[in-house]
């Protein structure tokens, strides 16, 4: 039984579905042949790709299969997600800066058929994800950002204030939120500051390495896109990141804890 995450979609089901089947995940038909495997995805389905919904839907399926035999398949909440339930739920309530949610989530690379097509169901599934999760002594966070202690000293009390947060119904308790899970790479610097950082949550929630997607790996080490396949490990070992930058151009990678 092993651990496979796959990291930030961006809305690129083709990508997701050629990851799945390359490593014996789902078949030709999109059945789960993980076995009693665990998949986790790591946040952000949505945005900069056309498809967010369907690797929802997806996702969703093969949760469904995987439970049928013993296996696991499961989502992280990324920002992302909280961007599109923000644009689900207000709609067109207005935002401190004078845009409508709608309108400031189409700025942040919002997809309109995503929003048109979401259904209540895959929102309240989006709405139920966990912010944080413990797995074989890693530490699994959407985001390299420090939001996180914000919401509580422990996993569960950080999922219980994400998903109070989803069903509060002020707009002004939303906006901090989302502007804070905007934060990236607070645990890479050429000081020890950002090791610290990531060592600091270690020890507050537990486990050996702090494992996120949230920032592509392209990005952070100004490679070309198609030259990632694999996970990036730094931070003196301490973190690892799993977003091989798929909406920039990245096959993606599926990696096995």
């Amino acid at each position: 039984m092993a651990t496979h995450l796959i990291g930030d979609l961006h809305g690129h089901y083709r990508d997701f579905v050629r990851l799945l089947q390359e490593s014996n995940l789902a078949d030709d038909s999109l059945q789960w042949t993980g076995g009693t495997d665990t998949l986790w995805l790591m946040g952000d389905f949505f945005d900069r790709g056309a498809s967010g919904v369907k690797c929802v839907e997806l996702c969703m399926s093969l949760q469904k299969q995987a439970a049928a035999v013993g296996g696991s398949v499961n989502s992280l909440l990324g920002n992302h997600e909280l961007m599109i339930l923000a644009a689900h739920k207000f709609r067109d309530a207005m935002t401190p800066s004078g845009i409508s949610v709608t309108d400031l989530w189409l700025r942040w690379g919002g997809i309109e058929s995503d929003l048109a097509d979401l259904t209540d169901e895959q929102a309240a599934w989006i709405a139920e994800l966990p912010a944080m999760v413990l797995t074989e002594d890693s530490l699994l966070v959407h985001a390299d950002a420090m939001l996180y202690v914000d919401h509580g000293i422990t996993i569960d009390a950080v999922n219980k204030s994400f998903a109070a947060l989803i069903q509060n119904d002020d707009l002004d308790a939303w906006m901090p939120v989302l502007s804070a899970f905007g934060e990236h790479m607070a645990f890479l610097s050429l000081s020890i500051t950002g090791g610290k950082r990531a060592r600091q949550l270690l020890a507050l929630y537990g486990g050996k390495q702090l494992v996120h997607g949230h920032t592509p790996i392209p990005f952070a080490r100004q490679m070309e896109p198609t030259e990632v396949t694999e996970a990036w490990r730094y931070a003196d070992d301490v973190c690892l990141n799993v977003d091989g930058g798929m909406y920039m151009g990245s096959p993606g990678f599926v990696h096995t804890l």
